[in-house]
């Protein structure tokens, strides 16, 4: 079966977020809208990933073009490819602009938010863990609560990426 992708990244194989960013910046205004009413900035575990995101937001918020060429310069102008930090996020930049993610971003938006779902719930396993030794009794429902609606809202995003109803 011939690889649903056509254009071979250049360089090693791109991350999941790599490659949805990348698909963010090749796709039309409106399919990248649709999407990013799905994502969250935390869904993405790269915090240069998330600085990319953020200017593609503003980008399409403002009606701006957000291609690479002006994500780029957005993420200049705003001083966020500066210093060391800048440089990671200069190499992620070209990354996902070089990444042959010029499908739609949809498949690539449930992988990535799929993944934050998932690693939702080992944080809150490890945090539940940490809370039951350290954190007042009175405490520790109501952080079981909080973090049961995060996740239902999270379930919910994901169920509306793939066009299911929510659970």
């Amino acid at each position: 079966m011939p690889p649903s992708n056509p254009i071979r990244s250049i360089g090693l194989v791109p991350s999941t977020e790599v490659q949805f960013l990348g698909s963010l910046m090749w796709s039309d205004a409106e399919s990248v809208r649709h999407v990013l009413r799905h994502v969250e900035d935390d869904d993405l575990e790269d915090l240069s990933a998330r600085i990319i995101l953020l200017a593609i937001r503003l980008l399409i918020a403002s009606d701006s073009p957000h291609d690479g060429t002006a994500v780029g310069d957005h993420l200049q102008r705003s001083g966020a490819l500066g210093g060391a930090a800048g440089g990671r996020t200069k190499k992620l930049l070209v990354d996902a602009i070089t990444s042959g993610s010029h499908i739609s971003p949809i498949s690539y938006a449930r992988a990535v938010v799929s993944d934050a779902y998932r690693r939702r719930f080992e944080l809150l396993g490890k945090a539940l863990v940490e809370a039951a030794d350290t954190m007042p009794e009175d405490d520790l429902l109501p952080l079981l609560r909080q973090a049961g609606t995060g996740a239902v809202a999270h379930s919910k995003r994901l169920a509306a990426l793939r066009g299911e109803a929510a659970a």
